[in-house]
């Protein structure tokens, strides 16, 4: 049994010298200071961090060891000391040789039996290593950087490279459907064999005229999409946030993709009306125009795309909702990521390169908005965009 002894019986023991032993002979460094920051008391870690010997550090001031861009940090420290008795912050101190010394200093106002402030006790811990690898670390990540921002500016330029010759194959194929659309029947010219291969101005001729025609249209929306990819990453497109009525906005958009959906056999129905928020005239243009080309594009023939939008708290809910293939649930984590292919051929089978959504999720977040994707296989898919509310000219 534990018997309590009185504090007048309790006989005299090491205990009452630990403090010093401790101090003595921890590895972390001790530095004890009056109140103007003379030293009174190192201890020998703190001697052989900073390469001196105790009878040199004893009675100097600190900030003779403290770096030139530590020595605003230390001032403010000592204006703080009256009113917080206990603090940690970072100090670059100089050793003997020259050499930094990337240290924290957790200090403790030492007072006196009347409450007086009679100096501080600073634990000095070595965090060099740890500095040399976030340095390195920081190197590295700026280096990254570097190099992802060196290749955003080279495909900037091959896709601006590459869109030139493209537009002149276009406008040539659409040059050769336009011959042939404006030729007489092979039959009629008394030549040829009518199905395009004999003199090479028939049907035949347009029919590939129109497929390249088609192929050149999406290989220019992936150059497209991918240098507005390069720009958003190289922060080139600046948003200008006004008030507009997206009604308006979809019109020329639905004017624009009504000649694919009429193709497809798609019918898109449109019950946004004024409805006002406040985003960019571009950003709202094309996050609009990739998301329902997406709907039609992935919708059944024979099938309805809806758009509607609902304005709650200052918010509106922009919705494109189809009823047509839908996403595989393993696949929806992974729709705005750019580390993941993901691209899902559509209703006709036409694959798409998936950067649509990257791009429209960019600049929905820097008009401070937010877009989500509802799916499932077979049951259509839905995608919402939210963004502040604008309010109404008129009002």
């Amino acid at each position: 049994m534990l018997t309590l002894l009185s504090k007048a019986e309790r006989r005299k023991s090491g205990w009452d010298d630990l403090d010093r032993t401790v101090l003595e002979r921890t590895s972390e460094g001790c530095w004890v200071v009056d109140r103007d920051l003379v030293t009174v008391h190192v201890n020998p870690a703190l001697c052989a961090m900073l390469g001196y010997r105790k009878g040199e550090l004893v009675g100097t001031h600190l900030l003779s060891y403290v770096a030139e861009e530590s020595r605003a940090v230390m001032e403010r420290q000592v204006v703080m000391r009256d009113l917080v008795p206990h603090r940690s912050y970072d100090v670059t101190l100089m050793r003997s040789d020259g050499q930094p010394l990337y240290a924290i200093f957790n200090d403790s106002r030492l007072d006196d039996d009347s409450g007086a402030v009679r100096g501080a006790c600073i634990f000095v811990t070595d965090i060099s290593r740890r500095h040399e690898t976030e340095m390195r670390h920081e190197a590295q990540r700026e280096h990254l950087a570097d190099t992802v921002a060196r290749m955003n500016r080279f495909l900037g330029q091959i896709c601006q490279d590459l869109k030139d010759p493209l537009s002149a194959i276009l406008g040539a194929t659409q040059m050769i459907s336009a011959d042939v659309a404006a030729a007489p029947p092979a039959a009629a010219r008394g030549g040829g064999t009518g199905d395009g291969t004999g003199d090479g101005t028939g049907d035949g001729l347009g029919d590939y005229a129109a497929l390249c025609s088609d192929a050149g249209r999406q290989i220019m929306r992936t150059i497209e999409n991918l240098s507005q990819w390069s720009r958003l990453q190289l922060n080139q497109i600046s948003m200008d946030l006004r008030v507009y009525e997206v009604g308006g906005l979809l019109q020329d958009i639905l004017e624009e993709l009504e000649p694919r959906a009429r193709a497809r056999d798609v019918l898109i129905i449109n019950r946004i009306v004024a409805t006002h928020v406040l985003g960019d005239l571009t950003g709202l243009t094309t996050v609009l125009r990739h998301v329902i080309e997406n709907a039609v594009r992935f919708s059944l023939s024979g099938s309805i795309v809806m758009l509607s939008a609902t304005a709650a708290d200052g918010r509106v809910t922009l919705r494109v909702q189809d009823n047509g293939v839908g996403i595989p649930e393993e696949v929806l984590p992974y729709l705005f990521r750019i580390d993941h292919h993901h691209a899902s051929p559509g209703a006709d089978g036409e694959l798409g390169s998936g950067l649509g959504l990257l791009i429209s999720k960019a600049m929905v977040e820097r008009m401070g908005g937010s877009i989500r994707l509802y799916s499932r296989p077979g049951g259509g898919t839905a995608v919402t965009v939210v963004l502040a509310e604008g309010a109404c000219p008129a009002a």
